[in-house]
This record gives C-alpha cells, sequence and structure tokens, in this order.
C-alpha cells in the first residue's frame, strides 16, 4: 500500500486562468480564457447558456463582451472579436463568442 506523505504542491494558476477568476470576479462570466505564449494575445469565449436548445436566445455579440471587458478593465487592447451564429436557427443566435484582446504593459512608475 502506497501513502503519500508530502502533499503535492498546488501549482500556480496559468496567465488564462487568472485572467478568467479576473472577469468572473467583475461579472463578466466567460466560459474558458487562453493565452498564446508566442503572441501574447488572450482568446476569451462565450456560450450560450443552453447549446442544444433550438430555441436558445444565444449569448450577447462579442462587440458586447468587448465592450464590458474594456469598461472593467483600463489595461487591455481588444484586438478582435468573433461570432459563431446558428444561421439555420430562429432568430439567428449568437452560439459562440470570442474576444481576443492584449494586456497592455505599463511600465512601472508611469
Amino acid at each position: 500500500m502506497l501513502s503519500h506523505s508530502n502533499p503535492q504542491p498546488v501549482r500556480e494558476r496559468l496567465q488564462g486562468k487568472r485572467l478568467l477568476s479576473a472577469l468572473r470576479a467583475r461579472g463578466i462570466e466567460a466560459d474558458n480564457v487562453t493565452r498564446n505564449r508566442r503572441t501574447g494575445v488572450y482568446t476569451v469565449k462565450f456560450t450560450t447558456p443552453n447549446v442544444t436548445n433550438f430555441y436558445s436566445k444565444g449569448t450577447d455579440p462579442a462587440r458586447v463582451w468587448a465592450r464590458r471587458i474594456e469598461e472593467c478593465f483600463d489595461d487591455v487592447e481588444i484586438i478582435d472579436t468573433y461570432d459563431s451564429i446558428a444561421e439555420w436557427r430562429p432568430q439567428k443566435p449568437v452560439l459562440f463568442a470570442t474576444v481576443f484582446l492584449r494586456i497592455i504593459e505599463r511600465p512601472e512608475g508611469a
């Protein structure tokens, strides 16, 4: 029988998950955030609450989410937005909204 005398250290949250926590703390309910290591661009994804419901009204468009993010954070630059729209459904809802952003690094003392 194996016993673990040393508990595993809790690893630090990755940058995308830290931004996700910060967004949720300010009332922006994003589903997931990832960061491209090479470019430093964050991808913030929003999903309709009930994707499988044919009559779901969908989520807000990405430009609306981008405006909310800009209102909550003064150190972000919105790079682009993208909506995945269900053209075949009534009311053509946005099923998935994606916001691409970059954190603006300010020099210390500025």
